[in-house]
């Protein structure tokens, strides 16, 4: 065997190990989360409901403050994001009016197929914060690779999963009937005053939270 012939080899080989190297990592990380999930599932955590439009300006805002937000608190917080807002269905689903158009309905329709892909919080909460950041819908498959997801978005938008899951998002949002988007609610009840203090500084108002439930580890400084 020449020396070409063995430098393909090892390069080959070399290339095998990182490739498998890798895709352990990516498998470990991915159960690790799943672990933290279902941990915190177990565990006592604030619950949190956003309901939000993929098209309106004061949701979009209140992006910049769930990011770091969620980042920081997000082995106390358990969240459920919902894409509907003041949209409205007609014959099960078949139409469906929003508030800022028929672009809006896409993009709240978007937004529930790619949620709804993982139970991951944390590359959920990603993914919204991105996508609801960027000036329109080019950037789903760069939003998704930064969050770690991989969707087949496309069947879901044009097939009845995407229907079912707005009809869902409207159940929820019902139960609150929102006057304003975005409506945030804490253990699932809506409370004026902390949805007003939650728009102005939402850390704080979760820290808030978190010491009226005794969630918080004795000694920790995270809200200080």
């Amino acid at each position: 065997m020449n020396r070409l012939s063995v430098n393909i080899i090892l390069s080959f080989m070399l290339s095998l190990l990182i490739w498998q190297t890798l895709a352990y990592y990516s498998i470990l990380e991915k159960l690790c989360q799943e672990i933290k999930e279902q941990l915190k599932l177990n565990m006592k955590a604030l619950h949190i409901t956003l309901l939000y439009e993929s098209l309106c300006p004061d949701s979009r805002n209140f992006m910049h403050q769930l990011g770091p937000v969620y980042e920081e608190f997000e082995d106390y917080i358990d969240i459920l994001l919902v894409p509907f807002g003041k949209s409205q269905s007609e014959r099960n689903g078949a139409i469906f009016h929003c508030q800022h158009g028929p672009a809006e309905c896409k993009g709240n329709r978007l937004q529930s197929c790619v949620i709804n892909s993982t139970g991951n919080q944390a590359a959920q909460v990603k993914f919204v914060v991105c996508q609801m950041l960027a000036p329109d819908y080019s950037r789903i498959d760069q939003c998704s690779n930064e969050a770690g997801l991989l969707t087949d978005v496309v069947h879901c938008l044009s097939s009845e999963t995407g229907t079912k899951l707005q009809l869902q998002a409207e159940l929820v949002t019902k139960q609150y009937s929102p006057s304003f988007i975005p409506t945030i609610v804490y253990n699932g009840v809506f409370d004026q005053q902390l949805q007003d203090h939650s728009l102005r500084d939402f850390r704080a108002t979760v820290c808030y939270m978190l010491r009226q439930q005794n969630l918080l580890p004795s000694g920790s400084t995270i809200c200080q």
